[in-house]
């Protein structure tokens, strides 16, 4: 058979194999392996018997005799079956692998031949299903088996299927990879080279499905022009569609480009209840469609489809999620809509303020270190963070680092483990400039030092994705923790920028009005020196263009970043002529940094995202008409029960503190956050849901119906039965999950208590049940969860309920106490209610009062400085009401202005 010579022999040959040349090797494979199979050992006890298998060591005598022709024939018999049983360990494992799907495997001690041939014959037979007996005219022979649940879990959106609704929107995109899942080709790294092979092997689950891969792609044009003609001739930095039931790939959000298309209400799959009349709930009317009142939820709508950009915000993300915390603390906000619910759910989910907060404790900290051992600040360029360590790239090189940070390549990098870092570090922010631009595969954050590119950073390629990314960094500049007071000037972004933090950002439609003001700041030669003990009139200034200005414009602010580490930074979207860092993103968001040498998904901000960041903190801001000290209404917990019922319960579900549930039944350590996550969410849906509901709520970003299914099953099993033996986990006719009447939640109890004390008979027993009502609380509603974790809590609105009541119940039992003249009972009301809604001045002023009646104006001024703690760590401001209580309780004592 004749070979072609050249690189054209690595062309897929689309007539390689007509279906009835198949069908004849498979024939003949099958009569093969038959033989080799069966033939083989049939033949051999016929003609010589059964295998001549030793039963005894032999003896002396046997060793020594003459070695005659019978002797022979036994040895090479036995060789003979030997030979025979290690083929048929070659079939067996490749069979076993085809029939999963998992492609070659590993190689069979002494394999050699025996393995090749076994591979080519058991694959002759698979391709036409006449050993797996599978093929049937709608099912075509070479279709792949499903890859493993575990690894089907989409990572973006919550409908990983490519829904007629998500097609159509591709299709009238501007970006033909909208919707589709792609590959990244990697550069080559320690000589290997990434293949069509390996993608369908790591991806498809076998790397003979590589030529799907290949047909998907032929004559598609790449970023760089260049086009797949052959099938093993790829380049890095390629974008590969893949199958639909690819594994470990992303997929391309519809969402980046503008959709065309209305999508669907969402469509019950089976017919619901009639809806319960919305409960006006502790000042909050419940919204007509709850996620509960639903049979099933088509996870299409809107409602559940998350803005990519804010999914995977991370560092951007936990800075938004810092400002909308923050709002909130100050002042009880209005309910946001819809859509502004949905990017909360986004910033929940997507947000990482732990490793946020670690890396601006580590810089916070590295500052004093060198401080105290006189030494200087290191010059970093850039930093890479992770959930392990946090690593400083520097320029020049450092090699006196103090501990416990390491040096590392005569160095040119620091790092600190995450562990090491000093939590709650104080301190002046030495680096304010940082800004992330995106993440690695390898889960790192990357930020970069604008002072230190001394000049500017241009961002290229696509036009649109680069002022996407424009924007984050402006809003990261202005939101991120380890930066104290700044400035950060936007032209040519969206105008709701500054809307998000306007005493920081600022955007502005000529940047040439502003450029004497800039110009005319006092520079200093020396910024990481200055940066520990700055004034407020040095604060560095960074500017941020959605597009390139004038030449002119750009020469005046280009000379302004030279001037070195002078606290001035400028980032441009798109090319400019001589700067000093040359970024390069595409159109799917995949942003290549050479001074790093590193490519990231990079991090951005949509103006369609923005607008809804900014209709949530609107919301945020503006204060409910709701007074917590009012007769707010009590919801119906939907299950009856006091704190007696709680006391004795076998399934106990908390969340009026710090989330804990208590069975006693067992579960993986692994699989217990995910199980707890579950039950509450069950728990604070006494209705009901459908597991379409619990699936968009518990995983924001998608899961399969296999995992979730099994999920449900796992919870129901740990939590047992109850007293009649019956699941605490039960379905109703409707398909809808619940927990059982013997499941306690102390939310349900604190509810129960309060309801009972409005129709007490006299005030001691309305004392009473109250005091029984703060003792069931324990801190923060759902506190010191994980990042990420209860993301659908921003759908439920308890997070405002909640307070609202425990305010509610706490202020009246301080006021009963007061007016039985128990001033120690009515602190130690206050402070219960502290502990939920430590923010509430409704409860500082009880308190404040308490203590001055209790113990005098020392116990008073002690609050007073726990009141201006609070409100200093918190971002709180002192209303006017409460000043002038702390003025008459404590005259002259400037302890009023003190707390402002």
């Amino acid at each position: 058979m004749s070979r072609t010579p050249g690189p054209a022999r690595f062309l897929v040959d689309e007539n390689a194999a007509t279906p009835q040349r198949s069908v004849g090797r498979a024939v003949l494979a099958a009569v093969a392996l038959l033989v080799l199979v069966v033939g083989i050992p049939v033949a051999l006890a016929i003609f010589t018997g059964p295998p001549p298998v030793p039963h005894s060591w032999p003896t002396r005598e046997a060793l020594t005799s003459p070695v005659g022709v019978g002797t022979v024939l036994s040895v090479l018999t036995f060789v003979v079956w030997l030979a025979w049983l290690h083929f048929v360990i070659c079939v067996v494992a490749e069979l076993r692998s085809a029939l999963r799907g998992r492609g070659v495997p590993r190689p069979i001690p002494l394999g050699g031949g025996s393995q090749r041939i076994a591979r080519i014959l058991v694959s002759a037979i698979i391709v036409t299903g006449i050993a797996t007996g599978t093929a049937s005219a709608s099912s075509p022979a070479h279709a792949p088996a499903p890859p493993p649940v575990t690894h089907s879990v989409a990572i973006a959106q919550p409908t990983p299927t490519a829904t007629p609704e998500r097609v159509e929107a591709a299709a009238e995109s501007a970006n033909p990879l909208a919707g589709k899942k792609v590959y990244l080709v990697k550069a080559p790294r320690s000589h290997h080279h990434d293949s069509l092979w390996d993608i369908a092997e790591k991806h498809l689950g076998d790397g003979r499905r590589y030529k799907e891969i290949y047909e998907l792609n032929k004559d598609r044009p790449q970023l760089d022009g260049q086009r797949l003609h052959l099938a093993r001739l790829i380049m890095p930095g390629w974008q590969l569609i893949m199958p639909e039931d690819a594994v470990g790939v992303s997929r391309i959000p519809v969402e980046q480009v503008e959709e065309r298309h209305t999508t669907p209400e969402p469509k019950p799959t089976t017919k619901p209840e009639q809806h319960r009349p919305a409960v006006e709930d502790g000042g909050h009317t419940a919204p007509a469609e709850q996620p509960g009142d639903q049979a099933s939820v088509d996870q299409t709508d809107t409602r559940w489809r998350l803005p990519a950009d804010l999914l995977g915000g991370g560092l951007l993300t936990a800075g938004l999620l810092a400002v909308l915390l923050i709002e909130r603390r100050r002042r009880r906000g209005s309910d946001p809509d819809q859509a502004a619910t949905t990017a909360e759910v986004a910033l929940r989910v997507g947000g990482d303020p732990r490793r946020s907060l670690a890396l601006d404790h580590a810089l916070r900290s590295l500052g004093q270190l060198c401080e105290a051992q006189n030494l200087p600040l290191p010059s970093i360029f850039a930093v890479l963070v992770s959930d392990e360590w946090i690593e400083l790239m520097l320029a020049p090189g450092q090699t006196g680092a103090p501990a416990p940070w390491q040096v590392l390549d005569d160095g040119g990098r620091w790092r600190i483990a995450r562990a090491d870092v000093v939590p709650d570090a104080g301190g002046p922010a030495p680096y304010p400039a940082l800004v992330c631009l995106g993440r690695d595969d390898q889960g790192r954050d990357a930020l970069i030092d604008l002072e230190a590119a001394s000049g500017a950073v241009s961002i290229n390629g696509d036009a649109v994705v680069a002022r996407e990314v424009a924007s984050s960094v402006a809003v990261q500049l202005a939101t991120n923790p380890w930066a104290d007071l700044l400035e950060v000037t936007a032209s040519s972004l969206p105008d709701g920028l500054d809307e998000i933090l306007s005493d920081r950002l600022r955007v502005i439609h000529d940047i040439e009005a502003v450029l004497p003001e800039l110009e005319g700041a006092d520079p200093r030669s020396d910024v990481l020196t200055g940066q520990l003990g700055r004034a407020a009139d040095e604060m560095p200034r960074y500017v941020v263009l959605g597009a390139p200005p004038s030449e002119t414009t750009v020469a005046r602010l280009g000379a302004l970043a030279g001037r070195g580490r002078n606290g001035f930074g400028l980032l441009v979207a798109g090319p400019v002529p001589g700067a000093r860092w040359q970024l390069l993103v595409d159109e799917s968001g995949m942003l290549r940094i050479p001074a790093l040498d590193l490519t990231v998904q990079a991090s951005r901000l949509s103006e369609k995202s923005l607008h809804q960041v900014t209709d949530l903190l609107a919301a945020a801001r503006t204060t409910a008409s709701v007074d917590p000290t009012g007769q707010l209404r009590v919801p119906n917990a939907g299950r009856s029960g006091d704190d007696s019922s709680w006391a004795t319960a076998k399934v106990r579900v908390g969340v009026l503190g710090r989330l804990d549930v208590r069975t006693p039944g067992d579960i993986e350590p692994a699989r217990s956050a995910l199980a707890v996550e579950v039950v509450a969410f069950l728990a604070l849906h006494p209705g009901g849901v459908h597991p379409s509901v619990l699936a968009a709520s518990v995983w924001p970003r998608g899961v399969t119906a296999e995992v979730r299914d099994a999920t449900v099953a796992r919870v129901r099993q740990w939590l047992g039965t109850d007293s009649t033996g019956s699941h605490q986990l039960r379905i109703d006719p409707t398909g809808r999950l619940y927990l059982g009447p013997e499941v306690a939640v102390d939310w349900d109890c604190f509810c129960e208590l309060l309801r009972r004390s409005r129709t007490a008979q006299t005030t001691r027993d309305e004392r009473e049940l109250l005091r029984r009502a703060m003792h069931l609380v324990r801190g923060p509603f759902l506190g010191d969860r994980a990042p990420g974790s209860c993301s659908w809590l921003a759908r439920v609105h308890l997070e405002r309920v909640v307070p609202d009541l425990v305010v509610n119940a706490s202020h009246r039992l301080a006021e009963l106490s007061l007016g039985d003249d128990d001033p120690a009972g009515a602190s130690t009301a206050a402070r219960a209610g502290l502990r939920l809604a430590v923010g509430s001045e409704y409860l500082w002023r009880d308190l404040l009062i308490a203590e001055f009646r209790s113990s005098g104006q020392r116990a008073a001024e002690q609050v007073v400085q726990q009141l201006g703690e609070m409100a200093q760590r918190e971002g709180a401001v002192v209303s006017a009401e409460t000043e002038s209580l702390i003025e008459e309780l404590l005259p002259g004592r400037m302890s009023a202005r003190r707390v402002s």
